[in-house]
């Protein structure tokens, strides 16, 4: 990468406070830190982004506009990365601290994936519309999974998937729990790499030594194979992945079974009706045809 060019990366951290109870957040949130800190060192023109998401909204952890990152050192450690590191961590720590009734957190269907991408992406927009002529910004999004996939975010994704691939945006994904059908169909079309990982401890390692670098160096080294993508339809009533199903004509939504009402626009239809007339009018046809 020549001195004209620099890259945005924009990590999503997975902060659902039910599946993080039986696991400890506070590992995986110094992991990420110190893949932060590595890609700021990478380049002096380097940027970064930090969104948390749960079940109930999505958070901005860094840079906030309390924020103040000063190039002064302080006892041999730069202050800009200490500044980062506390604020981060102080805002997570506000954020599960403000998890304290877990009934409307159980009551909602897995993280907001979709409008922490939505997010990102549109801050990507807005700091690659600021980039100075003559300089070159690459930007792409890591996205840190635990909680399994929520069923009604199908179409929210996909759409966010398909904005990334045509802005020339990557998505890497790192999947602490189990697997993430939207986050491998999100990697391989957007050009990004796909990772799980089950034992945490060994989640720095996997950061510095696959995410770290640009996607244009990946294809020297020795990474992880990829898995094999199903990039069939998930329907949104039970997540499932279909071969043929019912397609709402307004919203594109899909369906296992037939629905009367769509549950994401509220389209109505009627679709045994329509079978009933089409059966009477080819029973005419014939009649038609048998009398003349």
């Amino acid at each position: 990468m020549s001195t004209s060019e620099s890259e945005l990366l924009v990590v999503l951290v997975d902060l659902h406070p039910v599946w993080w109870a039986d696991h400890k957040l506070s590992e995986v949130v110094q992991s990420v830190l110190v893949l932060l800190n590595s890609h700021l060192l990478n380049n002096p023109l380097n940027q970064v982004a930090v969104y948390g998401y749960l079940n109930t909204g999505v958070h901005m952890l860094h840079p906030t506009p309390d924020s103040t990152v000063t190039g002064e050192c302080k006892s041999g450690k730069f202050e800009g990365f200490d500044q980062m590191n506390t604020q981060l961590v102080l805002n997570v720590r506000d954020i599960v601290l403000g998890c304290d009734e877990p009934e409307p957190h159980q009551a909602v269907d897995g993280s907001l994936l979709g409008g922490a991408l939505l997010r990102a992406l549109c801050y990507c927009n807005v700091v690659n519309k600021a980039v100075k002529s003559g300089h070159t910004l690459h930007s792409r999004i890591l996205v840190v999974k635990g909680s399994p996939d929520g069923r009604g975010q199908y179409m929210t994704i996909m759409n966010a998937i398909f904005a990334a691939q045509k802005n020339k945006i990557a998505i890497d994904s790192v999947v602490l729990g189990e697997e993430s059908t939207y986050l491998e169909q999100a990697s391989e079309i957007t050009g990004g790499t796909y990772l799980r990982v089950s034992d945490h401890s060994t989640l720095t390692q996997y950061l510095l030594s696959v995410f770290l670098m640009a996607i244009e160096f990946r294809k020297t080294f020795n990474i992880p194979p990829p898995n094999k993508v199903d990039f069939r339809a998930a329907c949104q009533c039970h997540g499932t992945m279909l071969d043929t199903g019912f397609v709402c004509s307004v919203c594109m939504t899909v369906y296992c079974s037939f629905r009367a009402i769509c549950q994401s626009c509220n389209a109505h239809f009627k679709l045994r009706t329509a079978v009933k007339k089409v059966k009477k009018t080819a029973g005419k046809r014939k009649l038609e045809n048998g009398k003349s």
